[in-house]
């Protein structure tokens, strides 16, 4: 009876750990799009508007200020959304998870700086909410990552449905194909919020070469949903 008490004593701790652990990726994930993304934009528009006050005598260099200034905004617009996209609630309410996945794809696609093609295929099934709220945030950090840390142009979000399984894969074309052997060794021993995620839904995420660079593949045992959430 007391080896069973510390057995589960030591099964909460894990439990507890690995939750205080993505809690603190989420929260430095932010900290450091506020300090490396949104602060220093603000701050360069602090310097244009600085610089704009100077030469207010001056209408063509005003004027060329103005143009620049007006583009920065825009710039602090697109963090702020991307920002607020990560805090918000999932959309998953009304629509079909694959309805769902394909509006974060538009939501998530960067104007000039980077596509996302969704690609569905086969028939959708229906997943238990927990599943639904798990696989969109494990796409949602996919899709980041690419723009991020692969600097990705292009980035594939296919949809593969069969009747006893949903398989997700995530490829970009980043600028790291030529070492993206090494990578993808340091994800396989990395114990980050994908897999902690796929974990809870028994899901599995596996990492290799794609045709275009880094692919990411889920793979949802849809036989599994009674056992996680539904």
């Amino acid at each position: 009876m007391h080896s069973l008490f510390r057995s589960r004593e030591k099964y909460e701790t894990e439990i507890a750990r690995r939750a205080m652990e993505v809690c603190e990726h989420i929260i430095s994930e932010m900290g450091a799009d506020l300090h490396d993304d949104l602060i220093q934009r603000l701050s360069i528009l602090r310097l244009s508007i600085d610089s704009l006050e100077r030469s207010l005598s001056d209408r063509a260099e005003s004027e060329a200020l103005l143009v620049s200034i007006k583009g920065e905004f825009q710039e602090v617009i697109l963090s702020v959304r991307k920002i607020s996209r990560k805090l918000m609630s999932i959309p998953l309410e009304e629509n079909s998870f694959q309805q769902g996945i394909a509006m974060l794809c538009q939501n998530l696609e960067r104007p000039g700086l980077g596509i996302i093609h969704f690609q569905p295929t086969g028939n959708e099934r229906k997943i238990t909410p927990l599943a639904r709220t798990y696989l969109y945030r494990l796409i949602q950090e996919l899709i980041h990552n690419a723009f991020k840390h692969s600097s990705a142009w292009n980035v594939w979000v296919r949809l593969v449905w069969d009747s006893n399984r949903l398989t997700v894969e995530v490829e970009d074309d980043g600028t790291g194909f030529s070492k993206i052997t090494e990578f993808i060794g340091l994800l396989r021993k990395k114990h980050n919020t994908l897999k902690m995620r796929c974990a809870v839904i028994q899901a599995s995420i596996v990492y290799q070469q794609g045709e275009n660079g880094l692919l990411a593949r889920i793979i949802y045992p849809l036989g599994s949903q009674s056992q996680n959430g539904g």
